[in-house]
């Protein structure tokens, strides 16, 4: 059924997922409901509410399955992984349905996720040639080879902002280094995920890819900490970072984890203003309703600019329609939950207090959706104190704050003056002079002249320092968080 009349939606019948353990799809005594984020009155659908005991049947089916898969080699590996890539080409549009109404996404948004997972995950396989190779240290005793291994069983924890395509970068490297894998897509929106992995998990031995679904709180201890579990891949909030950390010490676990971001953006005096690069721009502060990690998160700009700057970006922003993700003339969804709305207007009234300015803009598709769902406009802040929590903590919703600066060093300090460290980037039609002031950004990727996720160049890693991370996703490197170094020497003396 096409769903593109918002009316219609409440006619589709609610989707039921289940547990992956050990190559069956096992169902269980208690349910989690999921809400659109539009509409919150209607069940999107549910699924299972995992108990310890799942997640101890996943980690022993994962850990006995895991050794045979190792076997295969690479080359194995990446032909089984390749037909699950050509499988997840199927069934777009529909997925993409499930995704926006679990989610509050835009259809152009949730096919574009869904689209890119076998686009970027096919980079992955492109680099079997590499793995293949190991060093070979010789010397008067004999040889010594520098190879890696895998870890055994990997745990895949994603968030509710773009749970299929982070899975995936998850999943796909994981699976290719030799591991197993279990994936805990987030209890807020798992339909879209798990559908995803049902279309591809028979083509992997029993216990291989498990699936896991549940209360962070009734099962996340026993799944982070777990004996059987030897690396954690988590994508999230800091919060759930320390506490993920903690728990994965008591067994000395690898960990890999994107965290949270406050990208600046530091407009340089010959910034371009064009309604080209404000629209651009604009994509990328509320695009996900501002929900996305590596999302532009405040400005800063040069005082002579700053009139012309917040006049422009106004347009700009000003032609976002807000609305059900599934209508399509809607370029904006809603927040994913209650609460993110909540504190984004909390954020935004602490600001307006503290004296700063705000402007509310866009149009809204449909006011009787918008006053029942969890929608907020596209908002400017400006003139807001440093030490504003609107200015300090990643807000995650579609407010941006923008401040003027006098000094560029005084800009750059205030760009880096923070926990985060995730993206940033600078803006100036001098691409030399903004290169090196990208240098000088304490984020994991730093653009000139773009930002964001669409930005990304795919082949190359990416990920955050300070606050923001460990390790790196995508690449050569991202690859290697999947793998250890082993070091075998054959003592071999000449004669």
């Amino acid at each position: 059924m096409l769903l593109s009349d918002a009316s219609l939606a409440n006619e589709v019948a609610p989707i039921p997922v289940r547990l992956l353990i050990d190559g069956e799809w096992v169902d269980g005594a208690d349910h989690i409901e999921v809400r659109n984020p539009a509409r919150p009155s209607e069940l999107v659908g549910t699924a299972v509410r995992a108990t310890v005991a799942n997640i101890d049947a996943a980690a022993a089916a994962a850990k006995a399955a895991q050794p045979a898969w190792a076997a295969l080699g690479y080359r194995g590996r990446a032909a089984l992984i390749s037909q699950a890539l050509d499988r997840l080409e199927a069934d777009v549009e529909e997925r993409a349905r499930v995704y926006s109404r679990e989610n509050g996404k835009t259809m152009a948004e949730a096919k574009g996720e869904l689209a890119s997972v076998f686009m970027r995950q096919r980079l992955t396989l492109e680099l079997v040639d590499e793995l293949e190779k190991e060093r070979v240290l010789t010397d008067d005793s004999g040889r010594t080879f520098v190879t890696r291994i895998p870890w055994g069983t990997v745990v895949s924890i994603v968030p509710w902002n773009a749970p299929v395509p982070l899975a995936f970068m998850q999943i796909i490297p994981a699976l290719l280094a030799g591991n197993a894998v279990i994936v805990k897509p987030p209890e807020t929106c798992p339909l879209a995920l798990t559908r995803s992995v049902e279309m591809i998990a028979d083509l992997f031995p029993p216990g291989v890819l498990g699936v896991v679904t549940g209360m962070p709180e009734e099962i996340g201890d026993r799944l982070t900490g777990h004996p059987d579990i030897n690396k954690i891949a988590f994508t999230g909030s800091i919060p759930s970072a320390r506490h993920i950390m903690a728990n994965a010490a008591q067994t000395i676990k690898g960990v890999t984890m994107e965290l949270g971001g406050n990208d600046p953006a530091i407009l340089l005096d010959d910034a371009d203003l064009s309604e080209k690069t404000m629209d651009m721009m604009a994509s990328v502060v509320f695009r996900m309703s501002g929900q996305v990690c590596m999302a532009i998160k405040r400005v800063y700009v040069p005082t002579a600019l700053k009139e012309r700057f917040v006049d422009s970006f106004a347009k700009a922003a000003d032609k976002v329609v807000v609305g059900e993700g599934l209508r399509p003339r809607v370029t904006m969804g809603p927040l994913h939950q209650e609460k993110g709305l909540v504190r984004g207007r909390r954020l935004v009234e602490d600001a307006e207090k503290r004296g700063a300015s705000v402007l509310r803009l866009g149009k809204i598709d449909d006011k009787a959706t918008f006053d029942e769902g969890w929608f907020m406009q596209p908002t400017l802040v400006t003139d807001v104190p440093a030490d504003a929590p609107l200015m300090t903590e990643e807000q995650f919703c579609s407010a941006l704050p923008i401040n003027a600066y006098d000094d560029l060093e005084e800009a750059i300090a205030l760009a880096n003056g923070t926990i985060f460290g995730l993206g940033g980037s600078v803006w100036g039609k001098d691409s030399e002079r903004a290169l090196a002031v990208a240098r000088r950004v304490q984020s994991g990727t730093v653009w000139v002249n773009t930002h964001g996720t669409q930005a990304v160049n795919r082949r190359a890693p990416y990920g955050g320092i300070k606050q923001s991370g460990l390790g790196r996703r995508a690449g050569f490197e991202g690859m290697l968080e999947y793998l250890q170094v082993q070091t075998i020497t054959s003592f071999e003396p000449k004669e």
